[in-house]
Formats: structure tokens, C-alpha cells, sequence
């Protein structure tokens, strides 16, 4: 198969695969983001994600040298109907938590797409980046042409809004690019700047020190005050998804399929205090989700924090 032939069926068929925007982009260094991220960690806000490595992250290819093209692929999770904390008394849980572990989800799509690439092309090789890996996914979007990197930092799919998963294919084989994004589209506002709980975000910038989801999920450490006193009235025990509520572009995004997204939990529709406390309910309740990585333990303090206890 020519490579231009190639390119579009790797598209067509991403699409194929639930991506509602796919792109395809160089792997070459980030060197425009270099001083940005060289900050970004002398500030020390990266003190609470020991995994990130500044070095590989601008460059795809400390993770897969032979990478020359990388399929950047948005896949839509929101359900209109799905919506944190509309049950009576219940708390809130981040949207992307409802339903199946996106991260196996994506890499099994991901996988079929590459196993579909080899037959037609036998000797390519690739490598699957689904959120785990040290890779600046939403930096590679924008120059994959999928849309721009938010104030709230968060990549914005044009009309398609921001409630999706970014995903990347890296390919040892090089294939035209799409042409990158051009400039952001946020103009003056500054709703989700404003409406951050904890005064996490200023403009393209974020302090996940000061990031509600980061005490919730990624880190079991103490907050600092602002954020532990900001946590009862917010309401969110797991993530925060309020920076993209307050969004005018999801106003009518591209949502996820129901067959996967937003399944009734008793996460969602329980009162706070009916929520799984002993160790068995929460495994049986976080079974095959994203949330079955947080420990029951931390699960147990989030609730202590958010009912003010």
C-alpha cells in the first residue's frame, strides 16, 4: 500500500473507532514549548507528579526512537444526561470517571488500528501512548490540527468542545502531516479561569498543587489550606471537571457513546452519606474504571475532606 493510501485508511478508520477528530503530526521535538516546561518544573509545580520527566516529554521520540508520525485521536466521554452531583445530596465525580477504564478501552482500539496498519503495510511498527506515557498529547493535538490548548489548558476541539480523551499512535513510518491548528480561539473570556474552585488556573497554566483533582486522584497528600477549605462547598470526591462546565465551546459538544460512558453508579446517585465506606463496596463499585486506582484508604479521606469531617 502507497503511503498516501495508507494515510487515509488510517484515518477512515480511526474514525471508525469512536475518534470524532483524528490528525496525524511529525514527531518532531517540542523545542517551542522547551523554556515554558523548563519553568513550569523549577516552579516546582510538578513536585506532586513525580512521573513527569520534563527531557521526555518534548521529545515523542525518547519514548519510541524510530517514531516519524504520530495519529493523535480525541475520543468523546460526556453524556448530556450524565451530570456530577444531580442527584439529591450526592457528590461529584468527574465525567470521565463514569464508566469503563478509558485507558484499556483506548489501547484496544488503538491496538486494532495498528494490527489493521501492519496487514497493510507488514513491517510497520508503532507504539501506543493512551495518557500513561511521558508525552505532550495536547501540544501534539494542536499541531495534529485537532483544535487548541484552552486557558484552562485543556484541548478544545473547536465545535466538538473539550469532553474527550487524547490518545497517540506513534508510526516508524513517515506520512504527510495535517496542517497544525492555527491560534487559539478563546478570545477575551476567562470563565474558567474564574470559575476554578481552588484558584488553580491562570491563562494556559496549571497549579496542580492547587488542583482539586490532584488531591482527589493523583496524590495522597495533605492539600494546603485554600484547597482543603475549598473542598466541602465544591463538592468534588473525585476530579473536578468545573473549568469545562463553564466552557462556552461545550455548549453543545460531540458526547459519548452511552454503550460506554455515564452507567448508573451508585457513585453518582447515593447521598454522601450512603457512599461505599468499607473496602469490598468500593472494589466492587470501582471495578474495571478509571477510578480502581485510587487506594480505599484515599477514597475514605476525599469523603472525610469533602463532608468536612
Amino acid at each position: 500500500m502507497e503511503n498516501a493510501d495508507l494515510r487515509a485508511w488510517l484515518l477512515a478508520r480511526a474514525r471508525e473507532l469512536g475518534f470524532a477528530r483524528v490528525g496525524l503530526a511529525s514527531c518532531e521535538p517540542f523545542e517551542g514549548e522547551r523554556s515554558h516546561l523548563e519553568t513550569w518544573f523549577r516552579e516546582g509545580r510538578g513536585e506532586l507528579l513525580p512521573y513527569l520527566d520534563p527531557k521526555g516529554l518534548l521529545d515523542p521520540r525518547s519514548l519510541f526512537p524510530a517514531a516519524r508520525t504520530a495519529l493523535v485521536g480525541f475520543f468523546p466521554y460526556a453524556r448530556p444526561e450524565a451530570v456530577p452531583g444531580a442527584a439529591p445530596g450526592s457528590l461529584r465525580v468527574s465525567r470521565y470517571l463514569w464508566g469503563a477504564d478509558y485507558h484499556a478501552l483506548m489501547k484496544a482500539r488503538f491496538q486494532r488500528l495498528l494490527e489493521g496498519a501492519q496487514e497493510h503495510c507488514p513491517g510497520l511498527e508503532g507504539r501506543i501512548c493512551v495518557d500513561t506515557a511521558p508525552i505532550l498529547e495536547r501540544q501534539m493535538a494542536v499541531r495534529a490540527g485537532l483544535g487548541w490548548q484552552g486557558r484552562h489548558t485543556l484541548l478544545i476541539a473547536g465545535k466538538g468542545g473539550s469532553w474527550g480523551f487524547l490518545g497517540v499512535l506513534l508510526l516508524d513510518l513517515e506520512l504527510e502531516p495535517d496542517p497544525p491548528f492555527a491560534a487559539s480561539r478563546c478570545g477575551s473570556c476567562s470563565a474558567c479561569l474564574e470559575a476554578c474552585p481552588t484558584g488553580a488556573l491562570a491563562p494556559g497554566l496549571l497549579d496542580p498543587r492547587r488542583c482539586l483533582s490532584t488531591y482527589t486522584l493523583e496524590s495522597e497528600a495533605e492539600p494546603p489550606s485554600e484547597v482543603l477549605a475549598a473542598m466541602p462547598g465544591a463538592r468534588w470526591v473525585a476530579g473536578c471537571d468545573r473549568c469545562q462546565e463553564v466552557c462556552p465551546w461545550n455548549r453543545e459538544p460531540i458526547w459519548g457513546d452511552p454503550a460506554l460512558w455515564g452507567g448508573p453508579s451508585p457513585l453518582h446517585t447515593l447521598s454522601a452519606e450512603e457512599l461505599p465506606r468499607n473496602t469490598s463496596q468500593w472494589k466492587k463499585v470501582t471495578r474495571r474504571t478509571g477510578l480502581r486506582r485510587v487506594r480505599h484508604r484515599h477514597w475514605l479521606t476525599n469523603l472525610a475532606r469533602v463532608l468536612g469531617k
